[in-house]
């Protein structure tokens, strides 16, 4: 059983501004999650993130859209861009700081910004064509907690409390069966055949039926088992600036359950608890707490208060008391 070539990581120090990115270079897909200072970041790498997952629009999670921005004037590319109402408003607000009077011949750079708000979706676009004018598009309702899904992947997300509401995310990269090359080479299959060979072993619908190769038809489970493997997907779940409350633990939990990795802040020590509620994030014990409660494999611990310094290890140190596969 193989893993998907999928690159994680954290985009700043532990101290410093939130935001993770997700690469998954096979399937040509760049995702970033929270866009504050980003100047770390590898300008060809900006410019290849098509989508961006916004929790809130407070100033060390937007800041760096402006940044992005630049990097992706003068050539043609289409943003995707999801988060909660007033998002929209806010990319409206970022773009219309600056004049775009000489862009009649500049490629053309489009924002799509996906935004929950109450019980639908708003779809908004803005083209820099339009001069980034916010052209409404439609609405859908929200059916399940999905904001984005294609064939290889879905995104999704719970509404939190930070004093206003806030999107967490988890990513869940899907199974992929896969065939067996060594094997497949010794069937009299050539071409676009082995193509829908592998589409029709990969959908489960054609249990019960069989596939004929050569001239004898082959049961469906024989195939499957013979003549492929499951590439096992990956979980990865980005929580931050959230009170520790009832109903956010649950909703918490219920998102992030079995994560193979969980980004989840760690802002203040335990000591510093009165803190936390005042200012709506968590503590070193209540991130542990929601990693165990939701059986995540991996914990990564980041925005630690600036009243620690740089002493990244003293915020380690705690959180490894309750949960030890942290870093």
């Amino acid at each position: 059983m193989s893993e998907p070539r999928i690159k994680h990581y954290l985009i700043n120090e532990k101290y410093e501004d939130p935001g993770i990115v997700i690469e998954i270079p096979s399937i040509n897909q760049y995702l970033l999650f929270d866009v504050g200072n980003i100047y770390k970041l590898d300008r060809d790498l900006i410019r290849k993130i098509d989508k961006v997952f916004i929790t809130h629009t407070h100033m060390d999670h937007f800041i760096g859209f402006d940044f992005m921005l630049r990097n992706k004037l003068g050539r043609p590319q289409v943003v995707d861009i999801f988060g909660i109402d007033p998002l929209a408003y806010n990319v409206y607000s970022k773009l219309q700081g600056y004049t775009w009077n000489l862009v009649e011949f500049e490629p053309e750079l489009v924002f799509k910004v996906k935004c929950l708000k109450e019980n639908v979706f708003e779809h908004y676009e803005f083209n820099i064509k339009r001069k980034f004018a916010k052209d409404f598009l439609y609405e859908e309702p929200v059916i399940n907690d999905v904001i984005y899904e294609n064939e290889h992947y879905r995104v999704r997300y719970a509404v939190l409390d930070h004093k206003i509401k806030i999107m967490g995310y988890s990513f869940e990269y899907k199974d992929k069966i896969l065939l067996k090359k060594e094997k497949v080479e010794n069937l009299p299959l050539k071409g676009k055949e082995i193509g829908e060979f592998k589409q029709w072993l990969s959908d489960e619908n054609n249990k019960g039926k069989t596939f004929k190769i050569g001239d004898k038809e082959y049961d469906y489970d024989y195939l499957r088992n013979e003549y492929t493997y499951t590439q096992k997907g990956i979980k990865i779940s980005y929580i931050t600036d959230v009170i520790y409350s009832p109903k956010n633990k649950r909703k918490i939990v219920e998102l992030v359950k079995n994560s193979d990795y969980l980004y989840c802040e760690a802002v203040f020590l335990e000591r510093d608890k009165d803190q936390a509620e005042k200012v709506y994030h968590l503590t070193t014990t209540q991130t542990a707490e929601i990693a165990n409660l939701a059986n995540v494999k991996n914990l990564v611990v980041f925005h630690f208060s600036r009243r620690y310094g740089k002493n990244k290890d003293i915020v380690l140190d705690e959180v490894r008391k309750y949960f030890p596969n942290v870093s």
